[in-house]
């Protein structure tokens, strides 16, 4: 059993038809199909169904699935340590971060590609649930988030920032002079709010499920940054983070009033027993770096 039989095996698993795995795999269908074949030799067992141009794994072909993404990744995990071996001087790094912390996540990158140019950053944003997913099937190296109350788990954590819920709009905005607004005004206000999946929507309908509250909700968006965009209309407020609005001088944040603390509390996640890169965790140090130096700032009346 060869490890580029069971890379072959799993793409066509994932995506039930050889010609499309062929492509994926940039081989041609027939190299495939043997190498396929040679492998239900060794085992002794049909690893698929064909049915017509599709191809369906078996009960076998579906019991050797995760036996063969763990043999792929720990390969790719000694081939990542060699690397790292030679120092961070190259290769390719994957972060994931959420809409409302990408204010940490820019300056510890400006940090970390200053350092070490050769390494190859792809930043993917998304909300906590997509991100997480694709943490947890390994397409990121780490991920920052916050972190929501139906999380499994299954996934390193490290608590990194506490950030607290405000009602924030724009300075023109009629509320905009409130040094502070309860939670029955808040109800009564038009609001843009995160689509759900986002950690913040989360934290806020647990609020409205607490205290019996139907906020005024006229749209729902997956863009932090369009939001905050649309409240300079004047018209709107939202409900966001203090991080999510950290460099926004134009938008005034008022607290809510209310018997508990409002906050989120933000991670670092990591995929569990992985091998860390040594870039992720250099990145990482960068992260902490520019939150420790934000938590320095004094912070704003």
């Amino acid at each position: 059993m060869e490890l580029r039989q069971l890379n072959y095996f799993k793409e066509a698993c994932e995506l039930r038809n050889f010609s499309e795995a062929a492509r994926v795999l940039n081989i041609s269908q027939s190299t495939l199909s043997q190498q396929i074949k040679q492998l239900e030799e060794e085992l002794g067992i049909l690893l698929f169904d064909r049915i017509g141009k599709r191809v369906v794994p078996t009960e076998a072909g579906l019991a050797l699935l995760p036996y063969a993404h763990r043999a792929i990744q720990e390969a790719e995990d000694g081939r990542q340590m060699i690397r790292d071996l030679k120092g961070v001087q190259t290769g390719r790094l994957h972060v994931g971060v959420t809409y409302s912390m990408i204010s940490f996540m820019l300056p510890a990158l400006e940090r970390f590609t200053q350092r070490y140019p050769g390494v190859e950053v792809h930043v993917t944003q998304g909300t906590s649930e997509e991100l997480l997913q694709l943490l947890g099937d390994n397409g990121l190296d780490l991920l920052l988030s916050f972190k929501p109350e139906s999380m499994c788990n299954d996934l390193e954590t490290v608590p990194i920032v506490r950030s607290e819920l405000y009602f924030v709009t724009h300075h023109s905005h009629r509320l905009a002079s409130l040094s502070s607004i309860t939670l029955k005004r808040l109800a009564a206000t038009p609001l843009i709010l995160p689509e759900r999946g986002f950690a913040t929507r989360k934290r806020i309908e647990e609020l409205c499920r607490k205290y019996r509250l139907s906020l005024t909700v006229g749209i729902e968006m997956n863009d932090v940054h369009t939001i905050l965009h649309l409240l300079r209309g004047g018209y709107w407020g939202t409900i966001l983070t203090q991080a999510a609005v950290a460099n926004e001088p134009d938008l005034v944040q008022i607290p809510i009033l209310c018997a508990e603390p409002l906050t989120s509390q933000g991670y670092l996640f990591w995929p569990q027993g992985l091998y860390r890169k040594k870039a992720a965790t250099a990145f990482a140090d960068c992260l902490l770096a520019v939150i420790q130096g934000l938590s320095r700032r004094p912070t704003p009346d």
